[in-house]
């Protein structure tokens, strides 16, 4: 893979990671968010990796997490977002250390994958539900779970709290093709600016609504 594919590749990984933290953000924040920004997350959460970011989840798809991406590594003014993103990479890491929970996992979304076919739908509430209810028996199991901030009245609500579930396990998802495609602590700092124009490029080729 040449230099400007693998950054390509860097960058649509992270762009997975930031999606899912804009939409745990706007659920948590605001009560809801649009289903177009996480239906693809969820869709590619279930889907079989091949070694191609962009195949799994359709880079016209990942305009939001994109956008995001960019501004964080140009500018990254947004201490919570940043806070997301570490801790989700600290949890990637752990959870690869972990086989019996990785298993688990890989199990779960096997289930998960069965039931969205079974329902036409991979953002089905009822997939949703299961997808959380993992994250909650896998994730959370190996301390000290993500604390998410918002509005406590969005957090208690029982739909708000499975999406977020998922997609913070969709965001760990992201960080494993994000190591899966050379990413590391290094890379952000070696490679910042590389990554932020493989973004923006990848960006200005999507269509204007994207």
């Amino acid at each position: 893979m040449s230099a400007e594919k693998s950054h390509d590749e860097q960058a649509l990984a992270l762009a997975v990671i930031l999606q899912a933290v804009q939409g745990v953000h706007e659920i948590a924040h605001h009560g809801g968010t649009e289903a177009e920004l996480y239906h693809p997350l969820v869709e590619g959460l279930l889907g079989e990796y091949q070694g191609s970011v962009a195949e799994l989840y359709g880079g016209e798809r990942l305009g939001p997490g994109l956008r995001r991406t960019i501004e964080q590594l140009e500018q990254p003014r947004d201490a919570e977002t940043t806070r997301y993103v570490a801790a989700i990479l600290h949890l990637e890491r752990r959870l690869m250390k972990r086989g019996e929970l990785l298993e688990r996992v890989r199990r779960g979304l096997e289930e998960a994958q069965r039931q969205a076919e079974y329902f036409g739908s991979a953002a089905h509430t009822n997939v949703l539900h299961r997808l959380g209810d993992l994250y909650s028996q896998s994730i959370s199991e190996m301390g000290p779970r993500l604390m998410v901030r918002g509005e406590q009245q969005y957090l208690e609500d029982e739909r708000n709290a499975a999406l977020i579930r998922t997609l913070l396990l969709c965001a760990i998802r992201g960080a494993s093709l994000w190591r899966d495609q050379g990413g590391g602590r290094l890379t952000l700092l070696l490679h910042r600016g590389r990554i932020a124009a493989a973004g923006r490029g990848l960006l200005d080729a999507l269509p204007e609504q994207a």
